[in-house]
């Protein structure tokens, strides 16, 4: 089932980058001109190496104001002329196929207000941001129900959707009807709440059939062809 919750599906690709030689104006220049907070540093290969910050170029003017002053961080960055000395490293990260969850955790962990994104080779992919996240949410209430109604219930559980009553309202899901099986029921409700936008999953589901308390047929041939009770 195609999903936007993944990180590669909601972050932006069009990325500002600086590298590690990037001089301390050219970085002020950049940030102020893309009207952004941060910027990813990334080397020949496109590595990310680490993130300077608006905050980075303020401890280089005033070393003493934010850092204990006479740590090392404090003194590096006093004298910083480039961008590996202002730098923040070793850089917060998330992988592109990561959950949305995994990236709004980070940030609200480190108090970040975007994170720079990579590949499975570690190379940067893209940014993504508050903003970037808050949008899986912004869905409409037809977009919610067309997908359950054709990817969860037809195409993932094989079901008639017209067989059973779907609303959403305010990225709340009702379901009810009946269906062939009663473990089928948080099979279906599982699958909803992983459908981008979905709130809550309220349901009346019925079943024609308990097959929860029902032990599997185990495996083999069995009864008078079974090999304990050979034809003669």
């Amino acid at each position: 089932m195609p999903s936007r919750r993944k990180v590669g599906a909601v972050m932006t690709t069009d990325v500002a980058t600086v590298g590690p030689d990037t001089p301390f104006k050219a970085v002020a220049v950049l940030l102020a001109s893309w009207n952004i907070s941060g910027a990813p540093v990334v080397d020949e290969d496109g590595q990310v190496l680490g993130v300077v910050s608006q905050g980075d170029l303020l401890e280089r003017e005033a070393p003493h104001g934010l850092l204990k002053p006479g740590s090392r961080q404090a003194k590096r960055k006093a004298g910083a002329a480039f961008v590996a000395d202002l730098m923040t490293s070793p850089a917060v990260v998330v992988r592109t196929g990561d959950d949305v969850a995994v990236a709004a955790k980070l940030l609200e962990e480190h108090h970040f207000h975007r994170l720079p994104v990579v590949d499975e080779a570690g190379k940067l992919a893209g940014v993504v941001s508050r903003s970037d996240l808050l949008r899986v949410f912004l869905r409409t209430d037809g977009e919610i129900r067309d997908e359950v109604r054709d990817e969860v219930l037809l195409r993932e559980m094989a079901l008639d959707p017209s067989a059973l009553y779907v609303a959403v309202h305010n990225g709340i899901v009702t379901l009810n009807g009946t269906v062939e099986r009663e473990s089928m029921i948080p099979v279906i409700v599982a699958l909803i709440r992983r459908v981008d936008g979905v709130v809550e999953v309220r349901q009346t589901l019925r079943a024609h059939f308990d097959d929860r308390g029902v032990s599997p047929v185990p495996p083999g041939p069995t009864g008078l062809l079974s090999r304990k009770r050979p034809l003669v």
